[in-house]
């Protein structure tokens, strides 16, 4: 970032907390107003301290504020926060034992859980969200309290907060991703031209009514994506869709760093959030933005998926990650670890993604509901052997209905899948889900099975992106 626009977010961060309430301009446009700006160098540095001179630790709505004091919020990574509290019970010395006993014994509960709200010394009120209390190890007295925070969000208003109910995504460190437009640099002495450079500059497409801009920073520090919010993407869910058509395209973790709910009155909801910092895409992606394809084939393709995918998820309506969003989340972790790992992981999500694409019709058995109930009354009067009656029947229940390998090949003849990858997976499936491991290092063959397995993955993907939800 420039020294002109760090004294520019300087500036408006101070004017926020200093001249709250004043009038704007009459007819003063915010078209161009991003709330993130205000918030970016307070936030986005690492490690980062917020000194907080008021801070609470509440339990149950029923039980209120258990521990006050005052303390520190500490940004120690892209995926780390804690909190440190120098804390006094607000209620009897029994009641904050109990309550901090039963956090430790309900980690899972977050009903059972604290929830943290401090105050900084600009004024600004942070909630940390559900945490647990741990005492710090170098203090022996009175109550100090440390724990993780998963995010960090406050509520923004004044002039400098968009009055369009939007969303703004800050990426930081930024991706790559092909853009339409260039940004040009030109760097002058005097009158005289010294430098002209070319980088990404912007692109934007529409989806299912909303406008969607992908931005880079002059110094390529930072990726913005902002938002108008529309009837079919509208808050709460729209700040956590825009991001997961990227994991899929990119095979990579593609969270924001920062975000910002807009609400279209003059008020907004800013975190900051956990995001894990990465390299580039991996070849788990569904369509990596930089192939050998032209640039304008490979961009134009890129994002005519990003759309598509985006519109399947805003179907699906799920505030988390979709599931086929969360398939590629875990072969991304998947390709961080053994090829075992990865080898099992793309075969349980090959199998998971066929079994979504089944109708009722498609699960129909191969054989008679008549002749399979025979078959089970003449297994129930086998009385020689109970165990093995018993099996029988277990292995009959599977084929009262047709198998997803069945249904898989029927996709392989109808040329939606290749034939040779649906067998591959089939080998391999029943192999590594009973323990059998792969060679851990590279080989040949072991590199080609992987490939089918990943391409049918995604020809599953592309299946089900064209049925839709």
């Amino acid at each position: 970032m420039s020294w002109i626009a760090t004294l520019r977010n300087k500036l408006a961060d101070l004017l926020r907390v200093e001249s709250e309430g004043a009038a704007p301009e009459e007819g003063a446009a915010d078209s161009g107003v991003r709330t993130l700006s205000t918030w970016r160098d307070r936030l986005s540095s690492i490690p980062r301290t917020i000194e907080c001179p008021v801070m609470t630790l509440m339990g149950r709505d029923e039980e209120g504020v258990i521990f006050t004091g005052s303390g520190r919020i500490e940004i120690r990574s892209a995926t780390e926060i804690r909190y440190f509290m120098h804390a006094a019970p607000a209620v009897d010395l029994r009641k904050a034992i109990e309550v901090v006993n039963r956090v430790k014994a309900q980690p899972y509960d977050p009903f059972d859980l604290l929830r943290l709200d401090a105050v900084d010394y600009r004024g600004a009120h942070w909630s940390g969200g559900y945490t647990q209390a741990d005492f710090f190890t170098d203090h022996d007295r009175g109550w100090p309290l440390a724990g993780d925070l998963q995010a960090l969000s406050t509520l923004a208003e004044g002039h400098w907060v968009s009055k369009r109910s939007s969303v703004e995504l800050l990426l930081i460190p930024p991706i790559d991703l092909p853009m339409s437009e260039r940004l040009t640099t030109k760097a002058h002495i005097g009158n005289r031209e010294i430098r002209t450079t070319y980088g990404p500059g912007q692109h934007t497409l529409e989806v299912l009514g909303t406008k969607i801009t992908f931005a880079y920073e002059p110094e390529e520090e930072a990726l913005w994506i902002t938002a108008d919010t529309s009837e079919a993407l509208n808050h709460p869910f729209l700040e956590n869709w825009l991001t997961e058509p990227l994991r899929i395209l990119l095979g990579m973790p593609v969270y924001p760093r920062m975000v910002a709910r807009n609400l279209g009155d003059g008020t907004a909801q800013v975190w900051l959030r956990p995001s894990p910092r990465t390299k580039g895409p991996s070849g788990i992606g569904l369509l990596q933005p930089f192939s050998m394809e032209p640039g304008a084939q490979r961009a134009e393709a890129f994002w005519q998926a990003y759309a598509d995918i985006l519109t399947f998820i805003a179907k699906g309506g799920e505030f988390e990650s979709n599931p086929l969003t969360r398939y590629y989340e875990e072969m991304c972790g998947a390709a961080q670890g053994s090829r075992w790992a990865l080898t099992l992981t793309l075969a349980g999500a090959a199998e998971a993604m066929a079994s979504g694409l089944t109708t009722q019709a498609d699960r129909a058995p191969e054989y008679s509901a008549d002749n399979l109930k025979k078959m089970k009354d003449h297994l129930k009067a086998f009385a020689y052997d109970s165990g093995l009656r018993d099996r029988m029947l277990s292995n009959l229940g599977m084929v009262s209905k047709r198998s997803v390998l069945a249904f898989m090949r029927g996709l392989g003849a109808a040329g939606t899948l290749d034939p040779d990858h649906v067998q591959t997976w089939y080998d391999i499936r029943n192999s590594v889900m009973h323990g059998h491991l792969v060679e851990p290092w590279s080989t040949e063959e072991g590199d080609d099975r992987l490939r089918q397995m990943l391409a049918l993955v995604h020809a599953l993907t592309r299946a089900r992106l064209a049925v839709g939800e």
